[in-house]
């Protein structure tokens, strides 16, 4: 269940990640560092998706050796002209690129999704990430204004019952909700390392763009085992949630790990028990190398 704290990061944690821009915090015990791409405005469904869902970017290290190198993660979201050259500059710094691709369908612009990882001083994967970062553009871009004109009444009501039937832990700001968990009974070795990442084990789910009528854009992303996909897309498609994408983030991972992304325009409640009904397929074991 969920591990998620508010320890105070470490200065190390703190240097992590002003280097990259980011807020620094503790998850699981792992420092991540989090910031959003709020200069991209994308369209999905029809409905403004502007959460961090949509537009992530996420370093973490863990597992710090005598030499001082550690398992570091990091993935942004990404546009698809800016993919080979952000990756040019990874692979000149020696950071393994393990996956690109979408996570979403119906999206506008296209969004991509790079996850990258290194064993290494987490300082200078930080600098090395800094470095490829800056190939991203900073423009303000955005997908069609035909949208719908989002209404927060009762959002914040509708917030507390969406979190009270997923669990995990919520937030609440400017319309969107956003529950957070951990998959901690999942314990995987990532490089030969030992990995409690948020980036390893998510399991996410947000709702935002509310209109009058009850209804947003729902959207969730969970960790899983290959044997548990199909069990968990058929109680999806049961529900007529959409399965956008089902993938790896990363390589050199035991026990390989998969991860799957789906939406919904719905009411949240609804869209919430729906989704705690698929996720009872997937097991609460301990599940180790």
């Amino acid at each position: 269940m969920n591990d998620m704290n508010s320890v105070q990061p470490s200065e190390l944690c703190q240097e992590f990640a002003r280097i990259l821009g980011a807020t620094p915090s503790v998850i699981n015990g792992v420092c991540t560092a989090t910031r959003s791409r709020t200069n991209l405005h994308p369209i999905v469904l029809g409905r403004r998706a502007e959460s961090f869902m949509f537009v992530p970017q996420a370093f973490s290290f863990e597992n710090i050796d005598r030499e001082g190198r550690a398992l570091c993660l990091g993935e942004t979201v990404i546009l698809q002209e800016e993919v080979n050259p952000f990756i040019s500059v990874l692979r000149e710094n020696g950071i393994i690129v393990t996956a690109l691709h979408n996570h979403w369908l119906f999206d506008e612009p296209r969004l991509m999704y790079i996850h990258f990882e290194s064993i290494d001083e987490p300082l200078n994967f930080a600098k090395k990430v800094r470095e490829a970062l800056k190939v991203l553009t900073n423009k303000e871009l955005s997908g069609s204004l035909n949208v719908f004109r989002p209404s927060n009444k009762n959002a914040e009501e509708l917030c507390e019952a969406f979190h009270k039937i997923l669990g995990g832990m919520h937030t609440f700001e400017n319309g969107v909700c956003t529950v957070m968990d951990s998959r901690l009974n999942i314990k995987p070795f990532v490089l030969g390392r030992r990995g409690r990442s948020f980036l390893l084990l998510p399991q996410m789910f947000v709702f935002e763009s509310l209109t009058p009528d009850g209804k947003a854009l729902c959207s969730g992303e969970t960790v899983i085992l290959q044997e548990e996909i199909n069990p968990f897309i058929s109680k999806l498609r049961k529900h007529n949630i959409l399965v956008t994408a089902f993938h790896n983030h990363w390589l050199f991972e035991e026990p390989r790990l998969m991860y799957i992304h789906f939406i919904k325009i719905d009411n949240p409640v609804n869209f919430a028990k729906d989704v705690k009904d698929a996720l009872g397929v997937l097991t609460d074991k301990v599940v180790r190398f």
